[in-house]
């Protein structure tokens, strides 16, 4: 379904944006293009002459229902969306021009996080649900540090972060727990909004522009816990860190190993912590306060065999005379205790933790049954029953099978 073709005489007004030329066209939505300008305020837009075919991003005032509303089209949204505010046709258009600019600079990974400035390097919190980043972000603006981005981060080629100028997006209402200076502040710096979300419009000093770059601090995942009185900070083992950023990542078109080549010399000397919090204002302070510390020390991994895989499933357990060995088209990447295997030919990513590890050395010399796994590793694990060791070794087998990592010999 093609946009459609605005009236004469209904104002038409391409718009570019730094780093991508002319990208988007508006039909009658003067409104949107001045509110694009608060929404973006470290991102240089210029208008342009609509000339010629339209880009591929276009807002149009929408037709049905007297006007109300705008409708968008773009390569994500071919049949076109119905908008029904200015803000909430903000909020799309710079989704899509976030895409347009991951599209165009292959060299730079979007990363779904929020970044702030702590002592000349950034924070990342990577995309929880509903674990309050955006608030964070807020919360860390409030506290006086600089804000890379409450949503994306651009990772370049140097492992670097890199802000591409856009405001913090509240969620309203704001919740009546907040510090009263957050809220003080979410109101002095209020810009565009709608029932849904607030956008911030933050002084220079406080919102890093387009292009901005800093080296990586830390990874901090995010767990809200109302029942906290104060913020708890945990030091974690870095593939925590490395998984989050695996599953948050937006260069969905760049192959596994790519991925794990940026990633794994980031993660080799970046601390990895966990954030739990019930107020964000104390949190950003007090994360604030540790990260312009001495960098907290990693921590250690699980021992069970199956410690990896996640409480919900449950592994099938193979036959117990069955040997089996590593298939051939399987990358492993060691990081700290750590392995991520790549299953090369879907891309899929998986871990095993420091025991699952020693099985898959074991494996990757010979092809072994579940049983001599744990004569192998009964020395190792002592103290734990040769019957147990064989137990999670069967578990961690039928995992590794399913996932076609290994094969029988």
């Amino acid at each position: 379904m093609s946009a459609p073709v605005p009236p004469d005489g209904m104002r038409v007004q391409d718009l570019g944006f730094e780093g991508l030329g002319a990208v988007l066209r508006l039909n009658d939505a003067p409104e949107v293009q001045r509110l694009l300008g608060d929404v973006t305020p470290g991102w240089r837009s210029f208008p342009l002459t609509a000339r010629g075919p339209a880009p591929a991003i276009r807002l149009a005032r929408d037709s049905r229902g007297a006007g109300r509303g705008y409708c968008q089209h773009s390569p994500e949204l071919p049949r076109g969306l119905h908008l029904p505010t200015p803000v909430a046709a903000a909020c799309s258009l710079v989704a899509d021009l976030i895409g347009a600019f991951f599209t165009r600079h292959t060299e730079l990974i979007g990363l779904h996080c929020g970044a702030a400035e702590v002592a000349g390097r950034l924070v990342l919190f990577p995309e929880s649900h509903r674990a309050g980043k955006s608030t964070l972000a807020a919360a860390f603006a409030t506290a006086g540090h600089r804000i890379f981005g409450d949503d994306v981060l651009a990772l370049t080629p140097a492992g670097e972060g890199m802000a591409l100028g856009i405001a913090p997006r509240l969620r309203l209402p704001l919740p009546t727990r907040l510090d009263p200076a957050l809220h003080a502040f979410a109101e002095r710096h209020a810009g565009p909004e709608d029932e849904r979300y607030r956008y911030l419009v933050l002084p220079e000093a406080l919102q890093a522009r387009h292009g901005e770059c800093l080296p990586l601090g830390a990874i901090v995942l995010l767990e809200r816990d109302a029942t906290l009185a104060t913020p708890e900070f945990i030091a974690l083992a870095p593939g925590e860190g490395l998984l989050q950023l695996l599953c948050q990542h937006l260069a969905h078109a760049q192959p596994s190993e790519t991925l794990m080549e940026r990633f794994l010399p980031l993660m080799a000397s970046l601390p990895c912590v966990l954030l739990r919090y019930a107020e964000p204002l104390a949190a950003a302070r007090c994360l604030a306060t540790q990260l312009a510390g001495p960098s907290p020390a990693h921590g250690s991994a699980a021992v069970s065999l199956t410690g990896h895989r996640p409480a919900s499933r449950v592994a099938s357990r193979v036959p117990a005379d069955r040997r089996w060995r590593v298939r051939e088209r399987v990358r492993d990447y060691p990081l700290g205790d750590d392995l991520f295997l790549i299953h090369a030919p879907s891309g899929a990513i998986h871990r095993l933790n420091a025991s699952g590890r020693a099985v898959w050395t074991l494996l990757s010399h010979e092809a072994l049954t579940a049983g001599e796994i744990a004569d192998l590793l009964s020395e190792h694990f002592g103290g734990v029953s040769t019957e147990r060791i064989e137990a999670d070794a069967s578990a961690l087998l039928g995992m590794l099978a399913e996932a076609e990592l290994i094969r029988p010999a």
